[in-house]
């Protein structure tokens, strides 16, 4: 059904239409109609000044997507009429949500199975290890299906010889090349049974390898009682309870489909971007003079980034704003550290008219302890270059902040709404958003889900508006 699916209302009375584009896994459009729709407005300059295109994360069905893309526009244009915002002139916004496949289940680096007991057969802890199960075995031919799944079904450990094969089936099968962030080759079975290894000390209540914290609660879950504001991309972080009685077991199975999944849907997300988001992105800067601005959150920052590299168009968009983007830290950087090769969107900063917005929290457990074990890989070539638990060469953007961008940007407190502005004149083509700072005596942004807030709608401000 062709039309706008919601409007958003706007200070001073109409509204902003909004659109929900569902993608599938190779970036097929799934709505046609819709699709055109914002295709023939766009390039009606008397129609739409401004569009505004966002990418939610991993765990979000269509009503979650939608609830969230809803309640981001809905606190940014509340906060606009707070504050007396200016806007361009003249403007009439179009809103559009991407949609892209995800799963029913949160993160695996965010709550998984616990390792003290099996879980309850008739619990949602036992259908996420099925659907963890066949998301990863949908990658692989049937002869590696069977070894794999039979290696793994019901079991809470494997020996080290069984762990070594499957991580090469993973390895072959969902990190075959050189990682499209940062440029390092796959690991090496024996690079992933040390993630691995890492991950399973994790999910037993240890640190993150050697000298690693253990687990900190809450990471904007609902129901998690002190828990930060929900945003439009993923939910939850739940603690790990120690089980002493875990130690002595082995590789545990569960631990490698939570890796393994996490590849998959990094490249689902590029996919998704390049073949999906993209020639939308490219309509919009080929055929209409309308503003673009991309905002993307955890995975979805990987979308809309993809989206604008691969997009060719005349002109730039104008702003990227990234909240807590699960994307390597050096993906901007023009010569990653090992490599001889730019950082994968390293081209994205020429293709934009305000420097990228990106934000980064000490409080996001997902991005500070689990992704740089998830993404490890190999040593560039360099022996020993790079650890089990670096999170120089191997850490998330929205955990630890760009690297490698000397003299290109800039690293700021997240601002206060209402009191101060970004630099965005200021020459840099990256500004890092430290989120984990307190404003008012609450973090700034208090986990990897609370994106959507007066500290973040006032970023898309800045960024947005004329003066």
């Amino acid at each position: 059904m062709a039309g706008p699916f919601e409007q958003i209302p706007m200070d001073g009375g109409g509204s902003a239409d909004l659109y929900l584009l569902r993608f599938d896994d190779q970036g097929r459009l799934r709505s046609p109609e819709a699709a055109a729709e914002v295709r023939a407005r766009v390039q009606d300059p008397q129609d739409v000044t401004d569009v505004f295109c966002f990418a939610h994360g991993w765990n979000n069905v269509f009503a979650q997507a939608l609830d969230r893309y809803r309640g981001f526009a809905t606190g940014f244009v509340t906060q606009g009429a707070a504050f007396g915002i200016p806007k361009p002139a003249p403007y009439r916004p179009l809103l559009v949500g991407a949609i892209w496949p995800s799963t029913s289940f949160v993160m695996p680096w965010e709550a998984g199975p616990q390792i003290a007991a099996d879980p309850d057969p008739f619990g949602r802890q036992a259908a996420e290890v099925e659907e963890l199960l066949e998301l990863v075995t949908s990658s692989l031919d049937p002869a590696e299906d069977q070894e794999f799944t039979e290696a793994v079904d019901g079991r809470r450990s494997v020996d080290a010889a069984t762990a070594e094969r499957l991580a090469e089936i993973a390895i072959g099968a969902l990190r075959a090349g050189p990682d499209p962030d940062d440029g390092s080759p796959p690991p090496q079975a024996g690079d992933l049974l040390e993630a691995w290894a890492a991950l399973d000390g994790l999910a037993h209540g240890g640190g993150a390898g050697a000298g690693g914290a253990p687990g900190s609660p809450g990471d904007g879950a609902a129901g998690d009682p002190g828990a930060a504001p929900v945003g439009f991309g993923t939910i939850g972080d739940h603690p790990h309870e120690a089980q002493p009685g875990a130690a002595g077991l082995d590789f545990d199975p569960r631990d490698l489909l939570r890796m393994a999944t996490v590849w998959k849907m990094k490249a689902r997300a590029g996919t998704v971007g390049a073949h999906g988001v993209g020639p939308l992105v490219e309509h919009v800067l080929t055929h209409s003079t309308a503003r673009l601005h991309l905002i993307g959150h955890s995975f979805g920052a990987r979308v809309v980034l993809s989206a604008l590299t691969t997009a060719a168009a005349p002109r730039p968009a104008h702003c990227v704003l990234l909240l807590q983007p699960a994307v390597n830290r050096w993906c901007f950087a023009p010569r990653v550290a090992g490599t001889q090769r730019a950082g994968g969107f390293h081209g994205v900063l020429d293709k934009v008219t305000r420097p990228v917005l990106t934000t980064f929290s000490s409080h996001d457990a997902p991005l500070t302890r689990f992704f740089h074990l998830a993404m490890r890989g190999s040593h560039l070539g360099e022996p020993d270059f790079a650890g089990v638990g670096d999170t120089d060469l191997y850490g998330a953007l929205g955990g630890f902040g760009p690297a490698g961008l000397t003299g290109l940007s800039v690293e700021e407190k997240a601002a206060v709404p209402g009191e101060d502005r970004y630099p965005l004149d200021g020459g840099a083509r990256v500004i890092a958003v430290d989120g984990g700072v307190d404003i008012n005596g609450l973090p700034a942004i208090s986990g990897h889900g609370d994106i959507s807030n007066p500290v973040t709608w006032w970023a898309l401000h800045d960024l947005t508006r004329p003066d």
